[in-house]
């Protein structure tokens, strides 16, 4: 039997969810590396070094990561004439946007990592600007990847400014997420994880937390589409990976062992949070667009 308030439909390609979560994850700790950095050389203490040094692991990844993820936005389109259209017509599309943020936030971060692996000494002026300049195009890449399910006007699920502000507070988590994991891989477990990293990870968490709650609250009276998209996720085919991935792993997993390890001196307790935030983000993305149903409108209207 067919849902009575709209019909299933796959309007992605699974590479879609793969570009979605790696996109937001290199912007997201891009944006965390380069405000770290910019705190220490305004503070310049020893606690803010400590911070900078934790998040260079955002610099060097963010690259490599948006990499794969225009990677897959590229298998998406499915084709290099596409492709190529889309490189063409950069405003003609949300689509067609997102893909220069992505290629322009690439260079830039690229540049970022580079020098920073050749150069003894940067210049601070340059600095700035990447952080400056960086941040920026990293901002619109998270929104991006939310606007261009919004944009979908005949998915009554997506059409939501609060899908948006979703992508962004989750992309900040996944980011900060990378930067604490990478961070533990990298000290081998000899010093601990800085305490002003691991609480902004829990605030950042929960707020994560209280933008889904709001989302699906907004979402579940909206329409009756809206609603079942919504019931696929809560107790239908899509409930599995809701509850397990995104409640399970991302949200509550995190928030429990922040909770009994405020100081993050257990490097085990650090790397498990971060990389629970990390698959819930994914499955956050995957439940967004596994969750779509045509409105019965827009199904009439293709008829």
């Amino acid at each position: 039997m067919g849902l009575p308030s709209g019909e299933s439909v796959l309007v992605f390609s699974s590479y879609i969810v793969w570009y979605l979560f790696l996109a937001g994850t290199a912007a997201g700790a891009f944006v965390v590396a380069s405000a770290c950095s910019a705190y220490d050389a305004l503070r310049q203490t020893d606690d803010s070094e400590e911070v900078a040094v934790r998040v260079q692991a955002g610099f060097l990844a963010a690259p490599v990561i948006i990499a794969f993820a225009a990677l897959f936005l590229f298998l998406d389109l499915g084709s290099p004439e596409r492709a190529w259209l889309v490189v063409l017509s950069p405003f003609e599309s949300i689509v067609s946007t997102g893909a220069w943020l992505v290629a322009l936030f690439f260079a830039l971060s690229a540049a970022v990592a580079v020098c920073g692996l050749v150069m003894r000494r940067i210049p601070p002026w340059f600095l700035w600007l990447a952080w400056t300049v960086g941040s920026a195009l990293a901002f619109g890449v998270m929104t991006y990847t939310g606007l261009l399910l919004s944009d979908m006007v005949s998915i009554d699920f997506w059409r939501s400014w609060l899908l948006p502000v979703l992508f962004v507070a989750s992309s900040f988590a996944t980011g900060l997420a990378l930067v604490l994991a990478f961070g533990v891989l990298a000290s081998g477990g000899k010093r601990s994880t800085s305490c002003c990293l691991w609480k902004a990870s829990g605030f950042v968490g929960i707020a994560e937390a209280l933008v889904v709650i709001l989302l699906f609250c907004n979402r579940y009276g909206y329409s009756d589409a809206a609603r079942a998209s919504c019931d696929m996720l809560f107790t239908g085919d899509l409930a599995g990976f809701f509850w397990t991935g995104v409640v399970g792993c991302g949200m509550l997993v995190p928030l429990v062992l922040h909770a009994l390890h405020r100081s993050a001196h257990n490097e085990a307790f650090v790397f498990a949070a971060s990389a629970g935030v990390l698959v819930g983000g994914f499955f956050v993305r995957f439940c967004i667009v596994g969750a779509a149903l045509y409105s019965p409108l827009a199904i009439g209207g293709f008829a």
